[in-house]
């Protein structure tokens, strides 16, 4: 299992070697408004969908085989996005990027 130096939540994101080293996350939902005649909002309230992109990055290799086609289900982290760059001054580094659908 590949260590997280002070890093709690990984969002079960886990590179195949190697340790996170950074681990983030944000929360975005859409508001639904009701307007008048005029113009005029008279409600504005949240929609039920909450989206959460989640990050993780470190030092090691990513894990691949968690990059799936299939179809997205809630509370389940969907990957977007995974980058990987390597230097000869350094370990090779890793960025795994996805994206968790939630109802409110």
């Amino acid at each position: 299992m590949p260590a997280t130096f002070g890093v709690i939540n990984t969002h079960d994101l886990e590179p195949q070697s190697g340790h996170v080293s950074e681990s983030s996350m944000d929360s975005s939902v859409e508001v639904a408004t009701i307007r008048d005649e005029m113009g005029l909002t008279k409600y504005a309230g949240p929609k039920p969908l909450i989206t959460r992109n989640v990050t993780i990055s470190g030092k090691g290799l990513p894990n691949f085989s968690d990059v799936a086609v299939g179809s997205i289900t809630a509370q389940q982290v969907f990957i977007t996005s995974v980058k990987r760059s390597e230097s000869n001054d350094d370990f090779p580094d890793f960025e795994v990027e996805g994206v968790i659908y939630e109802d409110a």
